[in-house]
């Protein structure tokens, strides 16, 4: 008889909706828990679907303690990470949020050998000042 594996998740928590003033910098919390020991395997993808999009973009992606900002637009150069993996923090920072960033905002994190069920998503509205 195989011993039977029993494979954990992770549990990714963000706030359902986000209001943010067009011009502000905006950070969008991730936390996340898992039974497993943070590794250096961990990771963080965040991925964005703008409004009446079919599918979500990749845009930042955070392993081994770097940051992989995608070089395309809509966010480029204006992501920074404001995590903290040994924290189960995996949020991030986006200046100057103008109205096209109206979307909903995807954050996975994958903690091997834990693997996500859900990942959390971020409904963010930008409104004006």
């Amino acid at each position: 008889l195989l011993p039977t594996v029993t494979v954990s998740a992770v549990e990714v928590k963000t706030p359902e909706e986000m209001f943010v003033e067009n011009g502000t910098d905006a950070k969008l919390p991730c936390t996340f828990t898992s039974i497993e020991v943070i590794s250096s395997a961990a990771s963080v993808s965040w991925s964005f679907q703008p409004e009446g999009a079919a599918t979500p973009i990749s845009f930042f992606y955070y392993v081994n303690g770097k940051s992989y900002p995608g070089k395309d637009i809509p966010f480029k150069d204006r992501i920074t990470w404001a995590g903290d993996l040994n924290k189960k923090d995996a949020s991030i920072n986006i200046a100057n949020m103008q109205f096209r960033d109206n979307g909903t905002y995807i954050c996975d994190v994958k903690n091997p050998p834990d693997i996500v069920v859900r990942p959390g998503e971020i409904r963010l509205r930008v409104v004006e000042k």
